[in-house]
């Protein structure tokens, strides 16, 4: 191999070094990362020549890509790239955590878990980054399943959950939002930021991985609702458990950027999160989209009267 492989950390990932983005991969190397990406689901990778349009054909190697909904945040040049921009207040508005104004602050979740097709995976680029914050982080949740106890796994196994999407965190049941202030210009509603309502998603509570046949416990603070067919007691009572566990600090990862960095994760099995930056601090990130090419969930009846309460 051209490129050299390690841990990323002591638990989660592998870090790929010496790796040359504008390289013809020869089918041994185009193998050797995919394989690597199935077995471990999160891949740092350091070189050379990382640019916009080498980060468009790495991201091929692993699958047909997709572009972003909203073409306000898409690259003007480049259509496959989406821009995370700390300097556009359209999709970064300020909002207050624990007292401090924060930019780009997303809790744990997984891309499009609230429809029944979830991305397969993306990719994050750093292209510009602030003197301090701006950290990714991530964590798995096959590690996260192999974790519980035998007893929770008995309880839990041929239960169903229901995602819900929505754009207002204070909304998001499971979510602390105890210490959040959404700040002006938050969105209320998917129409404030070009969403439709979707219907609610059914899952699997248990979600088996479709390449790996993995174990996964499909659980989100974001967007999760409710167990399906149980009593709310008990479905609060069940999913307050399983959030805890599942956002414990030995699944996780926060990745400290350095420029040129590309980071892939497998969206089927790694939820995500952004502890943001502070306002004013100039950070950019190019990302683009594995698309989802299995139906992991069922959509549900759009009921009105319930996404309107």
């Amino acid at each position: 191999m051209s490129f050299s492989v390690q841990p990323l950390c002591d638990a989660l990932g592998v870090k790929i070094e010496d790796f040359d983005f504008s390289a013809q991969w020869a089918d041994d190397e185009r193998r050797e990362l995919q394989d690597l990406w199935l077995q471990h689901g999160l891949l740092l990778v350091r070189g050379r020549n990382a640019n916009p349009e080498n980060q468009i054909r790495f991201s091929k190697l692993f699958g047909e890509l997709e572009a972003h909904p909203l073409k306000t945040i898409r690259s003007g040049d480049y259509p496959e790239l989406m821009e995370l921009n700390s300097e556009d207040s359209r999709t970064n508005p300020v909002s207050v955590w624990d007292g401090e104004e924060w930019v780009g602050r997303l809790p744990w979740h997984k891309d499009l878990v609230y429809t029944a097709k979830p991305n397969r995976g993306a990719i994050l680029r750093a292209v510009r980054l602030p003197a301090e914050d701006g950290q990714t982080g991530y964590a798995d949740q096959a590690k996260a399943y192999e974790a519980l106890s035998d007893a929770m796994k008995a309880k839990i196994e041929g239960l169903k959950v229901i995602y819900r999407f929505e754009v207002n965190l204070n909304k998001m049941p499971f979510l602390d939002t105890s210490t959040y202030v959404a700040g002006p210009g938050a969105p209320q509603k998917p129409s404030d930021v070009g969403f439709p309502d979707f219907p609610d998603s059914r899952y699997p509570l248990v979600l088996e991985h479709p390449e790996t046949g993995q174990k996964i416990l499909n659980v989100c603070p974001m967007f999760v609702e409710r167990i399906d067919g149980v009593s709310k007691t008990e479905s609060d009572a069940l999913l307050t458990e399983l959030v805890a566990h599942v956002t414990r600090p030995e699944f996780a990862y926060l990745h400290p950027w350095q420029e040129g960095d590309m980071i892939l994760w497998d969206n089927w099995r790694y939820m995500h999160s952004a502890p943001g930056v502070k306002p004013g601090a100039k950070r950019l990130i190019h990302r683009t989209t594995i698309l989802g090419d299995s139906v992991l969930g069922e959509p549900m009846p759009l009921n009105t009267e319930t996404r309107a309460s």
